[in-house]
């Protein structure tokens, strides 16, 4: 198991996040930082696009009323399989972002913009019957797609703020459990298949990079936020903090 997926969450810090305040930006010379770094840069497989710089990594704090549903069904994942391994691992997803939270270190509150579902996943987590809100394609049906290839994860992500200078996406642990490997679209999903867990969908006649699709709200949580960019983070002030939540522009 990677040494950035401990067995338990039971991070003391996880208890301190309260509805609005969910990261703790990650020191830059600390072991954690480096190693999903150096997760984020080799998973970027895209040959055309330029591998971007690694600005910020975000951990992301947990209540325990949130924690619990998801150590529950990993619990029960173990418990179905015969080698007691719940297959849990750590993938991308990226999604749309309309404010400018982790643009710097100190910009950690969560925004209350419904088109924000960067805030939104933060905030509660991932919810299956929002599945298709971006893109109405879904090529393994109504799920939570995330993917091990970080670059394949960029494509889905969008700043709506014209104010963003840098991307996000998300870290997520994902309880794969027994997965069904698919080569072919099935859109028509709404679970996997009876005695798995999550859907593959692997390369070959579909897909150039793979992806891994949960259908159970309690089988991903986000773990971190990774913001990159070959533009250094800027300090954002105040005004133009309130500016983007509101829309509205703040008198000199």
């Amino acid at each position: 198991m990677s040494p950035i997926l401990p067995q338990r969450l039971s991070n003391p810090a996880n208890s301190r996040g309260g509805k609005r305040v969910r990261l703790s930006c990650l020191d830059k010379r600390s072991e954690k930082f480096a190693e999903v770094e150096q997760l984020f840069r080799k998973a970027w497989r895209h040959r055309k696009k330029e591998q971007p710089q690694v600005q910020n990594v975000f951990k992301v704090l947990w209540p325990e009323s949130l924690l619990e549903p998801y150590l529950e069904y990993r619990e029960q994942v173990e418990s179905s399989r015969q080698s007691k391994d719940a297959n849990e691992k750590l993938l991308f997803h990226g999604t749309n972002r309309a404010c400018l939270l982790g643009e710097s270190r100190d910009n950690v509150l969560l925004c209350p913009l419904k088109s924000c579902y960067l805030c939104s996943i933060l905030r509660s987590s991932f919810d299956v019957k929002k599945c298709g809100q971006k893109n109405s394609f879904k090529r393994f049906g109504h799920g939570i797609y995330t993917s091990a290839c970080s670059s394949k994860a960029d494509d889905y992500t969008l700043n709506a703020s014209q104010d963003a200078r840098l991307r996000i996406v998300v870290l997520c642990r994902v309880v794969v459990g027994k997965t069904y490997k698919r080569y072919r679209n099935a859109p028509e999903l709404t679970e996997p298949p009876k005695g798995y867990h999550s859907v593959s969908g692997e390369v070959g006649w579909d897909l150039n990079y793979e992806e891994t699709v949960c259908y159970n709200n309690d089988a991903i949580r986000p773990a971190y936020i990774v913001v990159y960019g070959n533009e250094p983070p800027v300090s954002l002030n105040f005004k133009a903090f309130v500016s983007t939540i509101f829309h509205t522009p703040l008198a000199s």
